[in-house]
């Protein structure tokens, strides 16, 4: 809840601030996120389920979510810079089904990130750098009396890199990062595909 909170704040922050900090930039990101990890997780619960049922478990789910950034990027010497964030996801809802019942799960991330930036040729940047974040959903899933466990309020953190455009032209940029292991598990990655817009 904290960090739900502080993504927030800062996104809040990034979208209100007054171009009188134009020599660096603020700014807001709008993507979407291919969630993998959270796929694999939700059809393990799904078989779970099956399997103390003895029935087959029908699993419906998203593949991914729409994910708000608010960002400060600054310059550093040459070709060097670093940004920090916070973002926060749309909810990925799966829908668990047996004949007569089902049951539709919800879950989030929240997080904050920092990266260094690197200008590897003119208008295209390199960055990797660390996120901390939490995964928020139900601790379990019940459906015909049984019930299985979810990942729920993990929080952790992981590394990131990714590649995008930076033309001090536009307003408007394009960024492709991978976050590793959000909420501080393994399985949970998410690809993020964005266009970034600059006050």
């Amino acid at each position: 809840m904290i960090k739900k909170i502080s993504a927030i704040c800062i996104i809040l922050l990034c979208f209100f601030t007054s171009k009188a900090f134009s020599e660096n930039k603020f700014g807001i990101e709008l993507g979407w996120a291919h969630l993998p990890g959270f796929e694999d997780e939700v059809m393990d619960t799904g078989q779970s389920l099956a399997n103390a049922l003895g029935t087959t478990v029908t699993v419906e789910t998203d593949t991914g979510a729409l994910v708000l950034r608010g960002f400060y990027q600054a310059e550093l010497d040459g070709p060097m810079g670093y940004e920090i964030g916070a973002f926060i996801s749309s909810d990925v809802e799966t829908k668990y089904s047996i004949t007569g019942a089902s049951i539709t799960m919800t879950q989030d991330t929240t997080g904050i990130d920092a990266a260094l930036l690197y200008e590897v040729t003119d208008g295209i940047i390199i960055k990797g750098g660390f996120h901390s974040s939490e995964v928020d959903g139900e601790a379990t899933v019940s459906l015909g009396g049984q019930s299985a466990a979810v990942t729920a309020n993990d929080s952790g953190t992981g590394i990131l890199f990714g590649i995008g455009s930076e033309n001090n032209n536009s307003q408007f940029n394009y960024s492709l990062t991978y976050y590793d292991g959000l909420g501080g598990s393994d399985d949970s990655d998410a690809t993020l595909f964005s266009v970034k817009y600059s006050f």
